[in-house]
Parts: structure tokens; C-alpha cells; sequence
């Protein structure tokens, strides 16, 4: 590939979710003022350490273990801290999704809330952003440099009936197919570009005794995941609208016709065996070692692949399409996740909280991570060098590029709050044998019972 310098992140600065917002301008590179390698803005946010006052943070994210990314924002946590020596950090990262959310949930409902932690926004995150997020809206203001770097995402942590924006991205994340190119060869055909195509291509793999595209729903999110897809490239974004209305019904026709889709590709062993006891390390090892042509899985996996004896041999396509709804092609499974602040920080305390999010959010601290990680797709706006970049990373982009929009989960836009879990578990109790009908009128069921 020519050696050239583009936006990391392409396209997305233009698509993604609904919009920029207010907060978002168009400050093209973000070199980062509020970086790494010292300052914080100006104002309030900057005076945490000039009165010597020794203050203490507390941090929750999902950054731990030994991946590249968790070595990498433990070091920028470190480097802070040497240049901050009043401010001390206490990590308490870690990386198991249940584990996460139950340490956050018990924190939540003791009053002990982490000074930064992690989240995705969206209705799930209103109550806490109503109870126990500070607004960002007045700093985010205050620095044109940090707020018009990020790209137009920050309407994750905004909400229609109050004022405000109650956290600011720290990743970006989206759903596409990685592939090996040196399996497709051997069958003779492409990447599937529709829903059609994808069935073709895995009765070609199984009939050599490869599998297709292995589902790892151990973690039960992945089967939410991919009704997600399916009703996007279906339905669009009008779909997940009128589920949470209430103009549509989890047990519909529509809805029973996807979850029998997933229950059809299951059968025809498409997704692969054992998907409810299926982690996903065993999926990507399989992958890997050319055990499986395909990989559906999230552009957090690029770092591993990328490092990976087969990384010049993965592409990246999106999610495959319904040839009956070519409108929704582009539509991705996608969006955000980054850092809110307590609500109960104050003086000191406060000013240094502040100073730390703009660190990690800075251009320079992605430009860090993209270093240490050797790839990866970041929610700022900043140029990197094609060539320095891995293989995965520049599929990724490639693929990337034909997106026309990203949208959250269908659960994500819904106000109850365990409709979530809900849907991911009856999904799983379909791979574990139930119906789809079945498996749909237990998810209307619960919304009957708990919509307000």
C-alpha cells in the first residue's frame, strides 16, 4: 500500500449515529493540548495540582490483562501520575464483562461510586446520567481544542429531556467479518457481499469440513449482537424505533422471521458447534489456525489478529446485506464507548478528574495506543501513516469506508433497563434449543410486564 496519511476513522466522522452535536467542530487534526505529554485546558481543570493539594482518583474501566490496549492505558495512567505527582490513581479496571458490570452495579447502588468509569451511553445510561454523572457540556465548551477533536459521537452521553452530555468517547467499536483470504481462494469464490451469498459460500467451506462462521455465545452478547445486524440490514433503524414505541412487537413476524434465520444457519452448522459452551478465545484461535474461514466479531479483535501468523491473509467486510433491502447495505452495528465523571467530585478533586479525562481522550493518547497496538480505529480525529499501520487495520478501514451510518444495539434505545439481558439470554435459549417463537414471545412477554 502507498505510503500516504488519511483519517483514522474515515468516513465515521461524517456517519456515525445521528449526527455531530453542538460541542463538535471542525478542528481537523486534534494535536492534542490536552495530552500525554503535558498540558490540561485551560481554566479550572488545570489548577488540580497548583495549590500542592494531594488528591486521590478512583477509576473503573474494562482496560486490564496483559492485551496490547490494557498495557498501553496502564502505562498512560502511569506517565499521568509521574507528571502529576498530587494526583493518585487507583485502578480498578477490569476486563470480564459480568464482572464489570456487577462491580459498577454494586458501586452504583452503595453510593460508592469510581470518580471515572466506563460506559456506552445511550438509555441504559439515562438514570445515571440523570443521578450520577457530572455534565461535561461546561468544559467541553471551555476547550474547543479537546471537544471539536472527537469525532460526532458525544450524542451517546445526550438526552432530549434535559440538558447536558454526561460522558465523552474513549473507543469506538463496530461489528464487521473478518475472512481468510487464502480459504475463499481455495473455494474459488468471494466474500459475501449478501445474506444469499454468506449461505453459498458456508455450504461450499462445509463441504470441505471447514466451518463457515463460528458463533461464540458463551458470552451471551454475540446472539444480541447478531439479531442487531441481521435487523438493520433488514429493517434499518425504523424497526428498532417502532420495538421501542411499541408500534411493533419482539413477536412478530418480522422478529420471528430473523431469530428463525439464526435458528436455520444453526442447523446447516454454519455458526459453527457448541455455541452456548463456544468462548470466543476458541473461536479466534480456530480462526487463527484456519479451522474457520470467517469471524464475526467486533473491531476490538483487530489488535490480536493483527499480531496474529496470519494477519497479511485477513480482510474485513461489513455484515452481508438482504439483496430485498439494499437501502440498508451501509448501515453498520456500531458507535461508542468512553468516560463519565461522578457527579460528586468537587474543588481539587474535581479539577483533577477533569485533567485526567482529557489525557486519556486526547489525540496523543490515541495516537499512543494506535503506537503500542500497532492499529486499531479511535473516536478522534487524527492522521496516521498507512504504512506503519497493520494489514487488519487497513481492511478494516477499507471496509469501512461503503458505511453510510452506525446504530446501537435494539435494545440500546429502550428505556427498561434489563430488556438487554432479556434478549441476550432467550437468544442463547435458542441456540440451546427453544424455538423462535418461543424464544420471541418471552421478549414481548417481559415488555409487556415491565413497559411503563
Amino acid at each position: 500500500m502507498k505510503n500516504k496519511k488519511r483519517w483514522l476513522g474515515m468516513t465515521a466522522s461524517a456517519v456515525l449515529l445521528t449526527g455531530a452535536m453542538s460541542a463538535c467542530g471542525d478542528g481537523g487534526d486534534n494535536g492534542g493540548n490536552a495530552s500525554p505529554a503535558g498540558g490540561a485546558s485551560a481554566g479550572a481543570s488545570a489548577t488540580a495540582t497548583a495549590k500542592g493539594e494531594k488528591v486521590s482518583l478512583t477509576i473503573l474501566t474494562r482496560d486490564s490483562g496483559s492485551s496490547p490496549k490494557a498495557v498501553a492505558f496502564a502505562e498512560l495512567l502511569k506517565r499521568f501520575q509521574q507528571e502529576n505527582p498530587d494526583i493518585a490513581i487507583k485502578d480498578e479496571s477490569m476486563n470480564d464483562e459480568n464482572a464489570f458490570n456487577q462491580k459498577l452495579k454494586t458501586s452504583m447502588a452503595t453510593g460508592q461510586i469510581p470518580d471515572l468509569w466506563t460506559n456506552y451511553g445511550g438509555e441504559a445510561f439515562k438514570e445515571y446520567a440523570k443521578n450520577s454523572a457530572l455534565d461535561l457540556q461546561p468544559y467541553l465548551d471551555e476547550d474547543a481544542t479537546w471537544s471539536s477533536g472527537f469525532l460526532p459521537l458525544l450524542d451517546t452521553w445526550q438526552y432530549k429531556d434535559f440538558a447536558g452530555t454526561y460522558g465523552v468517547p474513549s473507543e469506538f467499536y463496530s461489528i464487521a467479518i473478518y475472512y481468510n483470504k487464502a480459504l475463499f481462494q481455495q473455494i474459488g469464490m468471494a466474500p459475501p457481499a449478501t445474506i444469499d451469498d454468506l449461505a453459498a459460500v458456508s455450504a461450499k467451506f462445509k463441504a470441505i469440513g471447514i466451518a463457515p462462521m463460528a458463533i461464540a455465545d458463551k458470552e451471551n452478547f454475540r446472539g444480541g449482537h447478531l439479531l442487531t445486524n441481521l435487523s438493520l440490514k433488514k429493517f434499518g433503524q425504523a424497526k428498532t424505533d417502532a420495538l421501542v414505541s411499541g408500534e411493533a412487537k419482539w413477536n412478530d413476524a418480522d422478529m420471528v422471521s430473523l431469530l428463525q434465520l439464526m435458528k436455520d444457519w444453526q442447523a446447516a452448522g454454519m455458526l459453527g458447534d457448541n455455541i452456548v459452551t463456544t468462548d470466543n478465545n476458541s473461536i479466534t484461535s480456530n480462526f487463527i489456525n484456519g479451522k474457520s474461514a470467517m469471524l464475526y466479531e467486533g473491531s476490538w479483535g483487530i489488535s490480536q489478529l493483527a499480531a496474529s501468523p496470519i494477519a497479511d491473509q485477513i480482510g474485513v467486510i461489513p455484515f452481508p446485506s438482504f439483496a430485498d433491502a439494499p437501502d440498508n447495505a451501509g448501515v453498520w452495528f456500531g458507535g461508542a464507548g468512553g468516560y463519565s465523571l461522578s457527579k460528586e467530585l468537587k474543588g481539587a478533586k474535581l479539577d483533577a478528574a477533569v485533567k485526567l479525562i482529557k489525557y486519556l481522550t486526547s489525540a496523543d493518547a490515541f495516537q499512543y495506543y494506535l503506537e503500542q497496538t500497532k492499529g486499531g480505529v479511535y473516536p478522534v480525529k487524527m492522521t496516521v501513516d498507512e504504512s506503519k499501520v497493520d494489514p487488519v487495520t487497513q481492511a478494516y478501514m477499507q471496509a469501512l469506508d461503503a458505511s453510510t451510518g452506525f446504530k446501537l444495539e435494539l435494545y440500546a434505545y429502550d428505556p427498561i433497563a434489563q430488556l438487554q439481558d432479556k434478549v441476550r439470554n432467550e437468544i442463547q435459549g435458542l441456540f440451546a434449543g427453544n424455538t423462535p417463537q418461543k424464544a420471541a414471545d418471552a421478549i414481548q412477554s417481559f415488555v409487556d410486564a415491565n413497559r411503563k
